[in-house]
């Protein structure tokens, strides 16, 4: 919501998140206050918003590894993780169908297993599978590669370092 407040009065505005998704652990909740309603239709509506907002970038799987400079000049390293998952993804599901692994889901706190192919939860934005690293170069990841007829998986991505020059943090 800051984020959304700041860009509609016209700043640039970076959101760098460690997930594959954005909404944070509002995301996990089973309502949230004072409305005491699911957070799917407060987040859908800041999602839209969002996407609809040329002013915000936004970064999923990022990770801030450095700040240097002062207010009104801050440089800021990222690391920007690989989801193997590009925007050709429709979230059809032929990927996470031809995988045969299943791994702790972070998302419900360890409670369950989800298979290494994922959406992290039904109204996820990016609406875009990921697929874990830990299947990557094992023949399951190729299974799932093999399965996509958009041609989304790239098994190759690498972490990528960049820079952003912004003004507050």
């Amino acid at each position: 919501t800051t984020a959304l407040e700041a860009a509609e009065v016209g700043h640039e505005v970076f959101i760098v998140e460690k997930n594959p998704y954005l909404g944070g652990r509002v995301t996990q909740l089973n309502k949230y206050f004072p409305k005491l309603c699911p957070p799917s239709c407060g987040l859908e509506i800041n999602f839209q918003r969002i996407k609809k907002n040329k002013k915000i970038k936004w970064f999923t799987l990022t990770e801030v590894e450095k700040i240097t400079g002062s207010p009104g000049n801050y440089d800021v390293t990222l690391k920007e993780n690989p989801r193997y998952v590009n925007n050709n993804c429709t979230c059809c599901g032929k990927c996470a169908e031809a995988c045969d692994v299943e791994i702790t889901n972070e998302f419900n706190l360890g409670m369950d297993n989800r298979k290494a192919v994922y959406i992290p939860y039904e109204m996820a934005f990016p609406q875009r599978y990921v697929i874990d690293q830990s299947i990557i170069g094992k023949p399951a990841s190729q299974k799932c590669k093999d399965a996509c007829v958009y041609n989304a998986i790239e098994l190759d991505m690498k972490t990528k370092t960049f820079n952003l020059k912004v003004a507050s943090i």
